[in-house]
């Protein structure tokens, strides 16, 4: 093994990739994620085919341009025109993209208050409701499911006011436009139904449509939301109306049997 190539060729690469933008790129990953080994795993696998490719393709060159002054002039020159480019990249000044703005009602009216008391007022509501559908039905299985549905959202609510939504400020997670606009509308999010016809089909399709904006809600939070904890009770929640979907589709099914 001639150790002589082996270092020449070690530090000029060594030397070359120090501050070069495949290490910022790594050191961008590594940075944003805790997986330390797995970015030193893929840079590594992608350096070794970089150069992989750059011996081979070396070996095709020198075969058909035999002369390294020749060779070297070009490189420097590509050298030359990347550098251009990115000095021309980093210099030019770049118009701000424009951002998709969502319908102004629709932002004010989730903007009104903290997130967290968003969600402490629907689980009420929703609770409100199952129960007021409850004591309006005639049928016992729908009804069974209209009082296991006000637990459930009573349960919901007990989280809320007892765990960990309940310490969460503002200031830590506060309503912002991107979140309101990947939220369902406001008035989607109330349970809305009439209790005199609680059991028939397009009423609990209505109730259905009111589970399924508060799946979006909680999907949308926990989308948005930066505290592990805070998101897992988020998707958790998103879970459990899904749940009640469910549970809400299977009247649907036994009304038309």
């Amino acid at each position: 093994m001639n150790w002589q190539i082996f270092f020449n060729t070690f530090f000029l690469i060594f030397l070359a990739e120090l501050g070069d933008k495949t290490q910022l790129a790594v050191m961008a990953q590594s940075s944003g994620t805790s997986s330390k080994w797995i970015v030193f795993a893929a840079g590594s696998v992608a350096l070794i085919l970089s150069t992989a490719i750059g011996v081979l393709a070396g070996d095709l060159i020198s075969r058909f341009v035999p002369d390294m002054r020749v060779i070297k002039v070009c490189g420097g020159g590509m050298f030359l025109i990347f550098g251009a480019l990115m000095l021309f990249e980093g210099c030019r000044k770049k118009e701000p993209e424009p951002e998709s703005v969502p319908q102004a009602a629709h932002v004010e009216g989730w903007m009104s208050r903290h997130v967290i008391q968003h969600a402490a007022v629907f689980e009420k509501a929703a609770a409100e409701k199952y129960l007021e559908l409850a004591r309006a039905e005639l049928d016992p299985s729908t009804r069974e499911v209209y009082e296991w549905l006000a637990k459930e959202e009573s349960r919901h609510l007990d989280a809320m006011r007892k765990g960990v939504l309940i310490s969460v400020t503002e200031e830590q997670f506060p309503m912002t436009e991107a979140i309101a606009a990947d939220m369902p509308p406001i008035n989607r999010m109330l349970l809305e139904s009439d209790a005199a016809a609680a059991s028939s089909r397009q009423q609990i399709r209505d109730i259905i449509e009111g589970e399924q904006a508060q799946v979006q809600f909680y999907k949308a939070l926990a989308k948005h939301c930066k505290i592990p904890s805070l998101r897992d009770t988020f998707m958790a929640l998103s879970v459990n109306e899904e749940h009640h979907v469910e549970k809400l589709k299977g009247l649907i099914d036994e009304a038309m049997d």
